[in-house]
């Protein structure tokens, strides 16, 4: 890991334990934000870092032709509700 992959992930730790921190203690959300913080972790320190941010960047964009057929392959209607 790089020492700016490092800063990074300080950075985004340091984030999600302010939102740890205000949540109740046996809260799913907060075991949820605690698994990902690891999860986060886990990818910088395995040299994931441009796939994690490759997938961060793609949220929450229009599916592409290719990804609407590759779901209607695998039965799943691109436009259900």
């Amino acid at each position: 890991m790089t020492e700016h992959d490092e800063t990074e992930l300080h950075r985004l730790c340091d984030m999600l334990k302010v939102v740890h921190d205000g949540l109740d203690a046996g809260s799913p959300l907060r075991e949820a934000v605690t698994k990902a913080g690891l999860g986060l972790s886990l990818a910088f320190m395995n040299g994931q870092r441009w796939k994690m941010e490759e997938l961060a960047a793609g949220l929450g964009r229009p599916l592409d032709e290719g990804q609407r057929q590759e779901l209607r392959r695998l039965g799943i209607d691109p436009d259900g509700v």
